[in-house]
Order: structure tokens, then sequence, then C-alpha cells
């Protein structure tokens, strides 16, 4: 499983993407930083169906990731900006 941090990331891009629910479940999880059992309390599920939920919402951003890039890209422009090595031919080569 993704650390919170990358999750965090791209719940941020892609997060508009996944439904509802989903999107509800791993606000839950990732940015309010509750456990599965605060969750499946919170919102009258079973832990199974919330770890499920995550999982497969993690699969879906990923999936998206591994698309779009963005998140790949986005991080190499900030990379190159602060290595500040001919910047322009680079930014050139990842687009």
């Amino acid at each position: 499983m993704l650390d919170h941090f990358v999750m965090n990331e791209l719940f941020d891009v892609y997060g508009q993407l996944l439904t509802k629910r989903q999107q509800e479940i791993l606000q839950l999880y990732c940015q309010e930083d509750l456990s599965l059992s605060e969750i499946s309390e919170e919102l009258h599920i079973s832990r199974a169906a919330v770890l499920d939920a995550i999982h497969k919402s993690i699969h879906q951003l990923e999936k998206f990731e591994s698309v779009v890039q963005y998140v790949r890209k986005r991080n190499q422009l900030f990379a190159l900006v602060e290595d500040n090595q001919s910047l322009s031919e680079k930014i050139r080569s990842i687009f």
C-alpha cells in the first residue's frame, strides 16, 4: 500500500474521478487520519468494506496516475527547479 503522503498527493489530483463514497472513505482515512474501525462506525459499514473500498480507491488512483502521469511530471519539474541545471532543456524533454 502507498504511504500516506503519496496517497494524499494522488487523492488531491485525481480524487474527483472517484465515486462520492470512495472520496468520502479516502478523505476520512487519508486526510482525517481515522482508523478503519472509526470509519466503519461513522459510515455504518463493516471494517472489511472500508478496507476493500480503500484498496479499490487506491488502485484507481494509481491507475489514473499510470496513464496521466501528472504527479510524476510535476515532481520532476519541482526537482529541476531545485537543481536549476539547464532547466529549459529538461522541461522540454519531459513534455
